[in-house]
């Protein structure tokens, strides 16, 4: 994944594009750089207030990879995503040994995850503790005690069972980290509007319903909405590409 984000960063220092690390960037410092296009890539945060009643007590699987929430005993981790996210979170909870039961609601499992990319995640997770349970969804969760009691059912229905666990991470996608984008909208010439017909076509866009703007304002990737690596590298092509 790390070479995706490699080629790219090559390319853009051969043709001196400046990249400024380490700053987060508010509305101000944006409008201090006087720009004519400003493109909002600020991504998502995980969305993990998808149970009926417990919310409070899920984890996101970015918790785990960050490494700040370790997860000892048994962990039930709900992958409503199905993408790397819940993969990625599933070897590091049973990396520290740890049991883990992975479940998602769809009748395959990882579907956003291709094949080929599948093979290591499934090497390193088969030779440890984890179940793999598809077609059921977690619906609430309660603490018990020490430990979680979780209710789960399946969407083609007939059944409703508990599962008892020490910890219950969720995996949902982003919500989307959208603040500077609206903080910007309103002084931008195109309001922030995306002409998808011309974007289909192959135009420049060239929507001016504000034309006191000072600059055209656009968002991609999750900023937008909660989608893949190729998605948000599919946005950017196909808009800046007519600038």
């Amino acid at each position: 994944m790390i070479g995706i984000i490699d080629w790219r960063m090559e390319q853009c220092i051969a043709r001196g594009v400046e990249f400024r690390f380490d700053t987060w960037a508010e509305e101000g410092d944006v409008l201090a750089q006087r720009p004519d296009v400003v493109i909002v890539a600020t991504g998502g945060m995980p969305h993990t207030e998808v149970l009926e009643s417990g919310n409070e007590l899920v984890v996101s699987t970015w918790d785990v990879i960050s490494g700040s929430m370790p997860l000892p005993g048994k962990v039930l981790l709900f992958d409503d995503a199905g993408d790397h996210a819940a993969l990625q979170a599933a070897e590091v909870i049973t990396a520290s040994g740890a049991s883990l039961e992975i479940m998602t609601p769809d009748r395959v499992f990882a579907p956003e995850v291709m094949a080929m990319n599948l093979v290591p995640y499934m090497r390193s997770l088969q030779s440890r503790d984890v179940t793999f349970t598809v077609t059921f969804r977690v619906h609430e969760v309660a603490r018990d005690g020490d430990e979680l009691l979780a209710t789960i059912s399946s969407d083609y229905g007939g059944v409703r069972q508990q599962r008892r666990v020490n910890h219950l991470v969720v995996n949902h996608g982003t919500l989307p980290n959208d603040e500077l984008y609206f903080g910007l909208k309103a002084n931008s010439s195109n309001r922030g509007r995306v002409d998808h017909a011309r974007l289909i076509a192959g135009l420049p866009q060239n929507s001016q319903p504000n034309p006191q703007g000072a600059y055209q304002l656009f968002r991609i990737g999750d900023a937008v909405s909660s989608r893949n690596i190729h998605a948000a590298i599919y946005d950017a092509l196909r808009l800046v590409k007519d600038l």
